[in-house]
């Protein structure tokens, strides 16, 4: 298996320490991934070899020590095996019991819930006075919902409630839970109503209070249930789930025979939330009962629930039938045919709104839209007249900067390079205080750039790089004008312009690049660097101490990293390390991540919690925290804080994982630390918006072509991704198959890594060999910026890691 080789090594030791003279079958722990393929074994001869040293059998506390190792980056299979080795050679009970837990906890891990629960069970047979009874209980019950008993785990949760713990209102929660999943409804209201007489926070009080209504609900007890959805309102204040409580509240009313005030409510939540999807939901309940609605809101909630034809009837109901805001019904007409795929009719909408309705709010907006219709029907060219026939109607309008922008942008995808250059500069000169001004002689420039007209392309990086010097983009006008001078032969003036680039932003991407092409005009723009791993990982941890306590005025550094008093009785921390130890990470990293937030002025206590954090695994929280510390200090730049505080900040973690996964794909393993970082800041259980998962953010889609590619892991599933072991090898192994795609350029594999590799391909087409040009030439924004920060990320990496 590939992955991480000390485990693999760690693993066969337990493999022997389980074998005796006949082979031991190792199901899914030691066989190979295909990418792998093990090397054919000769036939045996009969002569005489010298009897091998026997390999020191692990003792059973190494066993646990493996066991754990296994669990942490998801190696299931190695765990199992580690924890029945610990457990058939326990020398005690405390051994055994740590073992037969950890068996259960990584059947639990692994969703293998009916051994997990008879593994708890067996504990709290054998050993019902341990210390780890509580912990037992608690995970018995987990195990127990998933496995269909219910009223049983309600019990479980009890037995380790009574136990003492400090978070008593989450397990009144899950109590209620479990016994509303048995059917108790009664038995459930009295444990949420336990859940809150000690709620630690307004998001956990509203979120049991809208189990409670349910609860009533089910009991058919509508007023009470209507009564927490009022108690909701009174405290919640994001308007989309405001409109979803407001909902439930009316459909509960409606239920309970208060039909007016049921429809009241479903009127409120379309006239006050129109773009939510639940006032869809509720104009969908309003129609039907022949409510009558507003049909210039119908018109809007339709379009934004998604009905575009609905939507369109509404609205031009409404303009037919009234003369105000007929701005606004025109504006969502045409969005709505845009959205239906009838651009021509979107163009007809907007124009009359542009050019009936001067007075609207919407008539900006209106010309912008009129442009997107004529692009959606392949009228480019129209589009750019409609832009600027708006600015030249309006300068002043707050978007006359975005529509000479957008025209400019249209013109370069048209490959109209004179055009498209002179466009942007007239963006800026218009507007040359606007947000655009600066980014428009960025991209003037390279217009000329690509069509050889160095001397013009040299003008606007000059004038960008000089009238710009609060611009993010200043690095990016003096790196620009390097290249412009070197490809006119001016190597001179172009050290000097590079040179500019570093000192104006030398820890970013334009100013790491500026400094890759004066040490190589040819260099690629992730140069190579060997890891070399500290020896230790808290080397430095006592210069880094000496610098905060001279930072902060402290008398002294002794301690300086330990919790104190008040952070030690925090209420936030204690639950939070009691969820953490239980497994549920998603409330444990909400109540430290509520502790760090609330402290991240106090530079000491952000230091403490980077320690914690990483002790306890919770990674991203201890990076956010160090890279506070980091902020609020009087070092600019990560690298002029101490390397342990650097380190701490830009880490490591999964070391051994990374290291051996990213040496079979031969990638560089700090671009990979570099990569992780970006992707998940070193968290597991990672979600992304767009529901990549992991430490390596692999979508579910392409994961389970990767496991089909490979074959690993057997009866793959998309929770896989989840597990550190998996996530890195799919990493790995795709991004090498794009730098491999590419023709070994890993800017373009990472480029296809987050943006997609067909896209990848047409951006390194529009830009060719130059890699400076290839990052100007992507079209996503995202990936622009992922690029670029990854490139940074491996600037800090290579400086405190590299060889």
């Amino acid at each position: 298996m590939s992955g991480d080789k000390t485990l693999i090594a760690l693993t066969l030791s337990i493999a022997l320490f389980l074998s005796t003279a006949c082979a031991v079958v190792l199901p899914g722990v030691l066989s190979p991934t295909p990418a792998h393929t093990p090397t054919p074994v000769p036939a045996p001869t009969f002569t005489p070899t010298p009897s091998p040293t026997p390999t020191p059998t692990p003792l059973p506390a190494d066993l646990l020590g493996l066991g754990e190792d296994a669990l942490f980056i998801g190696d299931v299979e190695g765990a199992v095996l580690a924890f029945r080795a610990a457990l058939d050679s326990a020398p005690d009970d405390e051994i055994a019991a740590q073992a037969l837990l950890g068996l259960g906890r990584a059947y639990l891990q692994d969703q293998a819930y009916g051994p997990a629960a008879e593994a708890f069970r067996r504990f709290l047979d054998r050993f019902p006075d341990s210390p780890l009874a509580s912990q037992a209980h608690f995970l018995l019950a987990e195990a127990l919902v998933h496995t269909g008993d219910p009223l049983a785990a309600a019990d479980h949760y009890r037995a380790y409630l009574e136990a003492g713990t400090q978070i008593a209102p989450y397990l009144w929660e899950w109590i209620g839970d479990a016994l509303r999943a048995g059917g108790d409804d009664e038995g459930a209201i009295d444990a949420y109503q336990a859940a809150l007489e000690n709620s630690p926070d307004v998001s956990f009080e509203v979120g049991v209070r809208e189990k409670l209504a349910l609860a009533y609900t089910a009991l058919e007890k509508y007023d009470e249930a209507v009564a927490q959805y009022d108690a909701i309102l009174a405290k919640a204040r994001i308007a989309d789930y405001r409109a979803r409580i407001l909902h439930q509240a009316a459909q509960t009313l409606l239920l309970a025979g208060r039909i007016d005030e049921g429809y009241d409510r479903h009127l409120e939540v379309v006239n006050t939330y129109p773009t939510s999807p639940w006032a869809y939901q509720s104009l969908l309940v309003l129609v039907e009962a022949g409510v009558e609605v507003d049909d210039l809101t119908r018109g809007i909630v339709d379009y934004y629930g998604g009905a575009y034809g609905p939507a369109v009837a509404a609205l031009y109901r409404y303009i037919d039938a009234n003369p105000d805001h007929l701005g606004e019904a025109h504006y969502y007409a045409a969005m709505a045919h845009l959205r239906a795929g009838s651009p021509s009719l979107a163009a007809e909408q907007f124009r009359v709104l542009v050019e009936t309705h001067p007075e609207s709010d919407r008539w900006g907006d209106g010309w912008m839209g009129w442009a997107q219709a004529r692009v959606a029907r392949g009228d480019l060219d129209g589009a750019v007249e409609t832009y600027r026939a708006f600015v030249e109607a309006a300068p002043d309008h707050p978007r006359a900067p975005e529509a000479l922008w957008d025209a400019a942008q249209l013109l370069e995808r048209m490959n109209r390079l004179e055009e498209a250059a002179r466009a942007y500069e007239k963006c800026q000169a218009a507007y040359p205080d606007s947000d655009y001004a600066a980014p428009a002689l960025l991209r003037a420039g390279l217009q000329h750039y690509q069509r050889g007209a160095m001397a013009a392309a040299a003008d606007d990086w000059r004038t960008l790089a000089e009238e710009y010097p609060e611009s993010p983009f200043q690095a990016a006008g003096f790196l620009w004008l390097g290249k412009a001078y070197l490809t006119a032969g001016k190597p001179v003036s172009a050290t000097a312009a590079l040179r500019s680039a570093v000192r104006a932003d030398p820890l970013g991407y334009y100013g790491l690049r500026a400094a890759d092409l004066l040490a190589d005009p040819l260099a690629p723009p992730f140069p190579p660097a060997e890891y070399v791993p500290p020896a230790d990982p808290d080397v430095g941890r006592d210069e880094a101490e000496a610098w905060l306590a001279d930072w902060l005025g402290l008398p002294s550094a002794d301690d300086l990293g330990e919790l104190d008093g008040d952070l030690a009785r925090d209420p936030r921390l204690l639950r939070g390390l009691e969820l953490w130890e239980l497994g549920r990470r998603d409330e444990a990293k909400a109540e430290l991540e509520a502790l760090r937030q609330a402290t991240a002025d106090d530079p000491l206590t952000q230091y403490r919690l980077a320690l914690l954090f990483r002790d306890i695994g919770l990674y991203r929280s201890s990076i956010l925290a160090a890279a506070r510390v980091i902020h609020l200090s009087p070092a600019e730049t990560p690298l002029d804080a101490p390397p342990f505080l650097a380190r701490l900040a830009y880490p490591t973690y999964y070391g051994d994982l990374i290291l051996s996964d990213a040496l079979e794909e031969n990638l560089p393993p700090l671009l990979v630390f570099a990569l992780v970082r970006q992707e998940s800041l070193f968290e597991g259980f990672a979600t992304s918006f767009a529901y990549a998962h992991g430490l390596m953010q692999v979508i579910p889609s392409t994961g389970a072509s990767i496991a089909q590619a490979l074959g690993w892991p057997s009866d793959y599933e998309t929770a896989d991704l989840y597990r550190p072991l998996v996530s890195v090898r799919f990493g790995t192994w795709y991004l090498a198959r794009q730098r491999d795609r590419f023709d070994g350029r890993l800017d373009v594999a990472l480029a296809a890594y987050n943006g997609g590799p067909g896209n990848a391909a047409q951006w390194l087409a529009a830009a060719g060999d130059d890699p400076d040009l290839f990052l100007e030439q992507i079209t996503l924004g995202e990936t622009r910026l992922y690029l670029q920060r990854i490139r940074e990320h491996y600037a800090v990496y290579v400086r405190l890691y590299g060889r």
